[in-house]
């Protein structure tokens, strides 16, 4: 999500359809990745990924980046290049999304996420109800008969259930592996606690882990392109700097986007 390139002049993004998709992705890899956070050194124990993240638009060349994450306990942070850094600290209940260009940052709240699950989990194909809300069916996501590796690992596929897809919804396919030596365990009362004890954020992580192993890829489609994000490097880590879930001295805040004031006449 990319800041004006002014302080003085700041204005707000508008929100993409891909910027959802990758926020949507983040949202997967907090209810499936959680660690446990060493209290007793300076360092912290965890785990760093590096994912290929390539962006598709019909008529434009591909936009990839390779994403950084570090995790630990209720800490993430994740380094996206030029499309900026996130920290996640739940533990504070906020979110930094950084844009190191110049020096700036907005923070998203639990009262933010709150209101705008619903339409990030629209991405992964959430259903509306005869009252307008959204739910997960127990059949959204079904696995085929697929196979193929991915990096190093042996993968089978996992994907929207066609009953479920439309030329106008986004839809996915996972590619999911037993081989990867990440841990699925549930946030549980952490993610409660930021996006709220919902029926949507509990249906969207029963989906996920209905499967064996650990999705290494996920193609996200959406009517204006496709983002798809790969697993390519995995380590278990008890060196974690505390430092890089801070938000570094110089950075000036800034309002979210949707939350600034008027300009003043």
């Amino acid at each position: 999500m990319k800041i004006s390139a002014s302080i003085e002049g700041y204005h707000p993004p508008r929100i993409e359809f891909q910027e959802l998709l990758r926020l949507g992705a983040l949202l997967i890899l907090w209810l499936l990745v959680a660690s446990p956070l060493s209290a007793e050194t300076k360092r912290l124990t965890g785990y760093y990924t590096e994912e290929e993240v390539r962006t598709l638009t019909a008529g434009e060349l591909d936009d990839v980046i390779l994403r950084k994450s570090w995790y630990s306990g209720q800490l993430m942070m994740k380094d996206e290049q030029w499309q900026g850094i996130t920290i996640a600290r739940l533990d504070r209940d906020s979110i930094y999304i950084l844009e190191p260009r110049i020096k700036a940052y907005f923070t998203v709240t639990p009262e933010t996420a709150r209101r705008n699950v619903a339409t990030q989990l629209q991405i992964f194909g959430a259903e509306k109800d005869k009252t307008g809300k959204f739910f997960f069916p127990e059949d959204l996501f079904i696995r085929t008969g697929t196979t193929k590796q991915v990096g190093r690992w042996n993968c089978y596929q996992v994907m929207t259930n066609p009953k479920y897809r439309s030329p106008e919804k986004p839809y996915v396919i996972f590619w999911y592996s037993t081989e990867v030596d990440f841990p699925v365990q549930v946030f549980g009362q952490q993610l409660k606690n930021f996006f709220g004890d919902t029926p949507e954020v509990k249906g969207l992580f029963d989906r996920i882990t209905q499967f064996e192993g650990y999705p290494v890829r996920t193609e996200a489609h959406g009517e204006n392109g496709t983002v798809i994000t790969t697993l390519v490097k995995l380590q278990s880590r008890n060196d974690i700097d505390p430092q890089i879930f801070e938000v570094p001295k110089g950075y000036n805040h800034v309002p979210m986007p949707g939350n600034q004031p008027p300009p003043k006449r």
